[in-house]
């Protein structure tokens, strides 16, 4: 008998829209909780609560982050009410005229000059000048009767895209304001022959206006099928606009970030990248049929998407079909287009901003870290410069909490199931029968925590899986797990319920062919 060993040199994500046997060796056809980092598989991180408590009854829709000197303040909307936090006292910035009811999916913010700048499509769009004494208030010179989708800036001036006035909706049409001075928001929005104010059209496709958001030099405007870049030319023009993209758009307000150059968008038909000129998917024959057909039709306008610049990844959150808020986020790594699944705990959105500068409320001062040394996942006691050091906040409406991503290894205290799997992978020559004995996998994580392995064998590609029995694995204990499965096929789960990340960098299988049969 020939003996035989099937090491992958990395593992590449997870592919869930072909069958098994056309994925490759070093893919899982499968997972919950895993995503992917310089060719290892990793448990995802957890969450924990910040600025809790929140003011009852306000659970938070959406976040946005503006940094004021050396802190960091996060404003967020509730349904009817707007406030900003330190991470330890709240403010409540709510305008003096109040505020319509807003729902996830209604909510844009920008920062321009330093000063946050935001829309919930009911209200004239509003700014806050940093000053937590003061309310936020309408932008100046905007119309009195008008309405915007989204409100965006790039430059010096702000883009309200998606325009309703006075009761009738242009949803072809954008305005820009004009430019502002250093340290201040634009004045006017009202064109006129000293100020560089105006507005454009993307009249000749289908549908209306979304989202827009700055690429490099340019400003781009999707709307639901189609893409144009606005080019800022100063002069009389000020933006000239072009069509790049006849076919292609955003699904959803909140659905395109930028990272490393691109623009990451979720189209409601693709996932894909692209540099303002040429686009490409990056879930084509990986998990675009499974994610965009697993979204449910009546919160479409909820899906978000978020970078995490400092961990090279982008989030596609989606509600799936039946589920009321965000419960499922693709992770892609945007240096190898590798794909992880996590779930997310039924959240209005996920929002990137920086938590802490200091580390005071992130675990890296020793004396402040309020997480439990052998859970804690954050770095204590240094904090080193890093220009594109981001976090993830997840707006937790229905039990009123603010989520910080990946700051411990727990869900909220809960422990995180975690699971990933290979089905029908072949081992060594696929005419050989295979009798397998053992797999041992090269694991990273705390001594003591338990992972199960289920091996199972499949004669040929059409055959049912014979599974054998869940072996248990003790991280830091064992070397490999036993049991003796046969085919010419080998389908491996490894499952988890830990408190605690943990890593898989490789695995060997022992086998031996025992004839062509």
């Amino acid at each position: 008998m020939k003996q035989a060993e099937f090491l992958p040199a990395k593992h590449s994500g997870i592919v869930l829209d072909l069958p098994p046997e056309e994925v490759n060796p070093e893919t899982w056809t499968g997972g919950s909780n895993t995503v992917f980092r310089d060719g290892i598989t990793e448990r995802v991180g957890g969450y924990a609560r910040y600025a809790d408590p929140l003011p009852a009854g306000q659970g938070p829709l959406y976040a946005g982050n503006v940094v004021i000197g050396a802190e960091s303040y996060w404003i967020y909307f509730s349904a009817n009410k707007l406030y900003v936090t330190d991470g330890t006292t709240h403010f409540d910035i709510t305008p003096a005229a109040g505020l319509a009811t807003s729902e996830a999916g209604d909510i844009s913010m920008c920062v321009l000059n330093g000063i946050p700048c935001f829309n919930n499509s009911h209200d004239a769009p509003m700014y806050w000048d940093r000053d937590t004494t003061h309310k936020a208030a309408v932008l100046p010179g905007w119309p009195a009767t008008a309405r915007c989708k989204a409100l965006r800036a790039t430059k010096y001036h702000l883009f309200a895209l998606n325009i309703t006035d006075a009761g009738i909706n242009y949803g072809n049409q954008f305005w820009w304001s004009s430019g502002a001075q250093a340290g201040a928001i634009p004045q006017e929005w009202t064109p006129t022959a000293t100020n560089d104010a105006g507005d454009g059209l993307c009249a000749d496709s289908p549908g209306s206006i979304v989202d827009g958001a700055g690429l490099r030099d340019t400003f781009v405007i999707y709307k639901e099928t189609s893409t144009y870049v606005a080019q800022y030319v100063a002069g009389q023009y000020v933006f000239t606009t072009r069509k790049i993209f006849q076919t292609t758009g955003v699904v959803a307000l909140n659905c395109v970030v930028e990272a490393n150059g691109f623009h990451w968008v979720l189209t409601g038909t693709d996932v894909i990248r692209h540099d303002g000129q040429n686009f490409s998917s990056v879930v084509d024959e990986k998990v675009q049929k499974t994610l965009i057909h697993s979204i449910e039709p009546l919160k479409r306008k909820m899906c978000n998407v978020v970078a995490r610049i400092v961990s090279n990844q982008v989030w596609i959150c989606i509600p799936e079909g039946g589920q009321s808020w965000l419960n499922k986020a693709y992770v892609l790594d945007v240096k190898t287009g590798d794909i992880g699944v996590r779930t997310l705990p039924q959240v209005a959105s996920v929002c990137r901003g920086i938590v802490s500068l200091t580390g005071a409320g992130t675990g890296n001062s020793w004396n402040t870290d309020p997480n439990a040394w052998e859970t804690d996942v954050t770095f204590w006691d240094q904090q080193s410069f890093d220009p594109t050091e981001d976090s993830l906040l997840m707006c937790d409406r229905v039990r009123e909490h603010l989520y910080n991503v990946d700051v411990i290894g727990t869900a909220d205290g809960a422990p995180v199931y975690s699971s990933i799997e290979r089905l029908g992978g072949p081992i060594g020559d696929f005419r050989a029968h295979k009798l397998v004995t053992a797999v041992v996998p090269r694991i990273e994580g705390e001594p003591g925590d338990v992972l199960t392995f289920t091996l199972g064998g499949q004669a040929w590609f059409d055959q049912p899986i014979t599974w054998g029995e869940p072996q248990e694995f003790v991280i830091g204990t064992d070397v490999g797990v036993t049991d003796i499965v046969e085919g010419r096929l080998l389908s491996l789960r490894i499952e988890g319920n830990t408190v605690n990340v943990w890593r898989l960098y490789k695995y060997a299988i022992k086998a031996a062919e025992v004839g062509e049969v």
